[in-house]
């Protein structure tokens, strides 16, 4: 069970890598790439094609970069101080369907936005993956994969403090991820200040 919920955690961050980046696209498709707008669908995008991103000259997409970044910088973490290795870990179909279970969970879809709408719901695109990652923790806390209802509203009343400081673990995996949660949400806050300029 242990070794499933831990297997699990990198299929959760590349889950929520490819959310960022195709948020960053479907802005993208609204201004510098219009002209893929249609053609491409934002959620099937190669991850080779982040190059696409990083030549936009958008500051709100630079910041989602840099939350991808962050997400990556963690996964390698997590690879190394588990000790697992990277092809075996993602070959494993029970390890990405317990991860897909819990994405499904939080992750709404978005239609049809503006790019206006679209940065306004960066902000719920950020919550709902600190909601992930804390759900994983707990996972990893409890070792179990059907955590307790309860925390769900855990969650809404530490977040804040995920927000304000980074959160202490004795657990290397769930300290990893808290401080995930934490610079996560630094980038939102970022995001948020050159939203009001939208």
């Amino acid at each position: 069970m242990e070794d499933s919920i831990i297997g699990s955690v990198p299929h959760t961050l590349g889950f929520i890598i490819n959310e960022l980046s195709k948020n960053g696209f479907l802005l993208a498709f609204e201004n510098d790439l219009s002209d893929l707008k249609g053609l491409v669908e934002a959620d099937t995008i190669d991850p080779d094609d982040f190059e696409l991103l990083e030549s936009v000259d958008d500051p709100i997409i630079q910041l989602i970069l840099v939350s991808v970044e962050r997400v990556i910088k963690c996964m390698k973490t997590f690879y190394l101080i588990n000790n697992l290795d990277e092809l075996e870990v993602m070959e494993n179909e029970e390890y990405n369907q317990l991860a897909s279970d819990n994405y499904y969970v939080y992750i709404i879809n978005w239609e049809n936005n503006s790019y206006e709408d679209l940065v306004v719901n960066l902000n719920t695109v950020y919550f709902c993956i600190a909601q992930l990652l804390y759900h994983v923790t707990c996972q990893l806390d409890l070792k179990v994969i059907d955590v307790p209802d309860e925390i769900y509203d855990e969650f809404l009343v530490r977040y804040s403090d995920f927000c304000m400081e980074e959160v202490p673990s004795d657990d290397k995996n769930i300290s990893l991820l808290y401080d995930l949660i934490h610079y996560l949400n630094y980038d939102l806050l970022e995001i948020d200040k050159l939203s009001r300029n939208v």
